[in-house]
């Protein structure tokens, strides 16, 4: 790998994103290059398997249906939410299921949202342990989307009888508001 770099003047970047256009399927790079599909759509049809790749080309030319684009694509893709593995709170390493990479960035998401779900609420649930086993005497995890709103709090350490509030958001983030 090193002596194509250095034979060829690309940096890595460039080679990595060489072969995620080189991976889609001849199809979408012909409707690319004519204009057809834009950067952003090429761009998150590299996270896609070949089969999914199939699928979007038959959405495409279907005429009753919607081929998604840009954006939209993505979490059609990631099954209606892409939530970046930055998000986790709990170890990849012991996530079950499968973990898709976005080719021209650092970016990584999880294909199965319900499965991440399982998982997050899971260490959700065990770190709102920890902190009962700390001694806050409780632990009020919101419902999911449910937005905290620090200025109806008034700030109270734990032992005068400070809560601690989980704010969980739809894209995967978790906050901790201790006190």
């Amino acid at each position: 790998f090193r002596r194509v770099l250095f034979r060829s003047g690309l940096t890595a970047l460039q080679v990595k994103r060489t072969l995620a256009l080189g991976n889609l399927l001849p199809r979408i790079r012909t409707l690319y290059r004519k204009g057809d599909i834009d950067a952003v759509t090429v761009r998150h049809l590299t996270l896609a398997s070949r089969d999914r790749q199939r699928e979007w080309l038959a959405l495409l030319v279907d005429g009753g249906a919607h081929a998604p684009t840009g954006h939209a694509l993505k979490s059609w893709l990631m099954g209606g939410q892409a939530v970046a593995t930055s998000k986790a709170l709990f170890d990849l390493s012991d996530y079950g299921g499968e973990i898709v990479a976005d080719l021209f960035g650092e970016d990584s998401y999880f294909a199965d949202a319900a499965l991440f779900w399982q998982a997050q609420e899971a260490a959700i649930e065990a770190r709102a342990e920890a902190y009962r086993e700390a001694g806050w005497p409780e632990v009020v995890v919101l419902p999911r989307g449910e937005a905290f709103n620090l200025w109806e709090h008034v700030h109270c350490p734990k032992r005068k009888g400070g809560r601690v509030y989980v704010a969980v958001g739809h894209g995967g983030d978790v906050t901790f508001h201790e006190g």
